[in-house]
């Protein structure tokens, strides 16, 4: 039903939000600058436009009784939700989604998926899972027989190839722990043990030789393994938490 003209007041007193009506029956936007009060923040708004938009049903310009119309308390809480996927979309594309260090979306965006990488897409279960064992077993088995990743959308193939860096270093760490207890089995006769590590002050002449054999590293090499063993287990226990 039409509001009520300017020159005819009937029915104000029963609905005091009436407005007054401008040329064409659309009300002066200009005189009533910030009435009602809108809801929405402008970045919700914005949010709000584009699904409608998506929709297929834009907003006509003419329409303007319906963009005074308030939103009900449940279509406000989609457009702040969807306000708030799109920020966090854009701060994550600006920032880095994931990679050593974090790990993993904070949100799962909505929507499904089939492909056998499913599950590292942004939020989901093996995008937050720390490196280990069966990480690296699925993140295996995401690849396809081919290695072509079939099927398998662009966030989801970040999520593997994050997974396959929380794996490495998880095995680097796995690594390092077994080096530590080699060098305990391999002290200099006669040093000292050396702090809550357990480490010996000095390994023996020959370790860092048998080392490198075994892992087909140069003895230099085996031997700087050694130091960073014996400093993470004694100087630096937070950083080999980490």
């Amino acid at each position: 039903m039409a509001a009520p003209s300017a020159q005819d007041p009937s029915g104000w007193d029963e609905n005091p939000a009436r407005h007054p009506d401008g040329p064409g029956g659309a009300p002066f936007r200009d005189e009533l600058a910030g009435w009602p009060p809108d809801p929405m923040s402008a970045e919700e708004r914005e949010a709000w436009l584009d699904r409608l938009c998506e929709s297929g049903d834009p907003p006509a310009e003419e329409d303007d009784e319906e963009y005074f119309e308030p939103l009900t308390a449940e279509e406000l809480a989609e457009v702040r939700a969807a306000a708030a996927d799109e920020a966090l979309a854009a701060e994550a594309a600006e920032a880095g989604r994931r990679g050593p260090g974090m790990a993993g979306s904070a949100r799962v965006f909505p929507g499904e998926s089939a492909s056998p990488a499913a599950s590292f897409g942004p939020g989901m279960a093996l995008d937050i899972t720390p490196g280990c064992a069966g990480l690296a077993v699925a993140a295996d088995a995401a690849a396809g027989e081919d290695e072509s990743f079939a099927g398998v959308s662009d966030a989801e193939l970040v999520g593997v190839l994050c997974a396959w860096e929380r794996v490495e270093a998880h095995a680097a760490a796995r690594k390092l722990a077994a080096v530590a207890e080699f060098c305990r089995r391999r002290p200099e006769p006669g040093c000292e043990i050396y702090g809550p590590g357990r480490m010996p002050v000095a390994c023996d002449e020959f370790a860092a030789a048998e080392l490198a054999a075994a892992l087909g590293e140069s003895r230099a090499r085996a031997a700087d393994l050694l130091d960073l063993t014996w400093q993470l287990e004694t100087r630096l226990p937070g950083t080999k938490a980490r």
